[in-house]
């Protein structure tokens, strides 16, 4: 049997014609290879764990029913799109929790940039699996003192590798945007670190 024939069949790309097929089994097969990816990004922007898990949970029943509209492979692979539909739909999650929440009184007004406790564990509990195997509790305590897309950014493109363009095409915003962020939190990162450490301690960003 041709190799190159197989690869092609199990392709992200044969499978999503599969899916526009009405193919189960083909959307089983995609939901099992990209869904951690997805649900780990969704951590990051929807209220709670269980937040991100319905906003993963929609992203796929999404593309079951529409067939991944609008997806262009020569922009982005499918796994990026897929986190950029979880983005969406944990940010909508989270604005629509949000309308229903009972406003803080003045003595305890937050600001827009709050995520609450949930969402907190949440940040940290995606982070500290995207980093378990390589980093330590250290980096994880840094990078939660970041600013969302900091750690967006981060997430994306050192622990789950994607590239420049599929960061750009998940967010919504030009390459050099990433490049530019991606620099910036990079560099707030060593200064936490070298807040947050004596320089016996510290490790290296």
């Amino acid at each position: 049997m041709n190799t190159s024939t197989v690869t092609d069949a199990t392709s992200d790309t044969a499978l999503l014609t599969r899916i526009r097929a009405g193919d189960a089994v083909a959307l089983s097969t995609v939901y099992r290879r990209h869904s951690a990816a997805v649900f780990r990004f969704a951590c990051l922007h929807a209220p709670s764990r269980d937040a991100a898990a319905d906003a993963t949970q929609e992203t796929f029943l999404w593309l079951a029913v529409n067939g991944a509209t609008g997806f262009d492979a020569a922009r982005s692979s499918l796994a990026a799109f897929l986190c950029g539909v979880a983005r969406n739909h944990g940010l909508r999650i989270r604005a629509t929790e949000a309308r229903f929440t009972e406003l803080p009184d003045d003595n305890h007004a937050s600001t827009g940039d709050h995520i609450g406790v949930d969402g907190e564990q949440a940040v940290d509990d995606a982070l500290a699996h995207l980093i378990e195997r390589e980093r330590g509790d250290a980096l994880l305590r840094a990078l939660a003192t970041l600013a969302v897309e900091h750690r967006e950014v981060i997430a994306l493109v050192e622990f789950e590798d994607f590239s420049y363009a599929d960061a750009a095409s998940i967010i919504g915003c030009p390459v050099g945007t990433i490049r530019s962020r991606l620099s910036r939190a990079r560099d707030a990162l060593r200064e936490k670190l070298v807040e947050l450490f004596p320089t016996a301690q510290r490790i290296s960003a």
